[in-house]
């Protein structure tokens, strides 16, 4: 098993009696058994399908679900070929049920021995090498690479809240890097995200900054972070 489908996984809360997980282009379809084996009822999705009970969907599209029907969504590895991030994000929302968790895995552009690679290439993880140019954007190849603030704030307008990392592979010059350069990226973070004097962007600034300068953040191959959806009438800044 795939570190970061365990990793996901190992975020997925109990089921409840009825409760109904979406497994948005679920590939192989190893973390829709993964799963059901944990007594979740699963609908499952690609984009073409021939597997018996999937729904064919189109991710650049809107989803083909009714609002506040599903209690999870999963969607693995798939986030950065999408054309239009805010838009996928606005529909997980949207079919999720208040307090309902969502689960998306990336490539983790901003782990210490990707900022490295950056700083000599101009690529991050994710995006090592240029794009041959014979590609579009509507052939969905891994373009859309971004980093976990971006997320954060794309998500937080969906109505999602980050509330966990998950823990997947971890490289051996990360480890070695992670600690090296910690107190740097942590004493620059805080003075950023410290400038802010409105209440209620500290608060927020406190939660990113300690998402930001975590190990998980820092030496991870992959970012696996799990979501909830908060009610509308709680979804104001404070």
């Amino acid at each position: 098993m795939s570190g970061r489908v365990r990793g996901a996984i190992a975020l997925v809360p109990a089921p409840g009696p009825s409760t109904l997980a979406l497994d948005l282009s679920a590939g192989d379809g190893l973390s829709s058994r993964l799963l059901m084996e944990r007594g979740w009822r699963v609908v499952s999705t690609e984009y073409r399908t021939r597997k018996p009970g999937w729904v064919a969907v189109n991710l650049d599209h809107d989803l083909p679900f009714r609002p506040a029907r599903f209690d999870l969504v999963m969607m693995l590895e798939v986030i950065e070929h999408l054309a239009d991030i805010p838009h996928a994000l606005g529909e997980i929302a949207r079919v999720m049920r208040p307090g309902g968790v969502a689960i998306v895995t990336t490539p983790n552009r901003l782990n210490v021995s990707s900022r490295m690679h950056y700083l000599l290439s101009g690529y991050y993880k994710g995006r090592r090498a240029p794009l041959a140019y014979h590609y579009r954007v509507a052939d969905g190849r891994n373009w859309h690479v971004m980093g976990l603030n971006d997320l954060h704030w794309i998500a937080w307008g969906a109505g999602l809240r980050m509330e966990a990392l998950g823990r997947n592979r971890r490289k051996l010059r990360s480890r070695i890097f992670a600690p090296i350069l910690w107190p740097l990226i942590a004493g620059f973070s805080w003075m950023l995200y410290g400038r802010t004097k409105e209440p209620a962007q500290r608060r927020i600034n406190r939660e990113l900054l300690g998402f930001m300068t975590s190990a998980s953040l820092l030496m991870d191959e992959n970012i696996i972070m799990r979501f909830r959806k908060v009610d509308s009438s709680d979804s104001r800044q404070d």
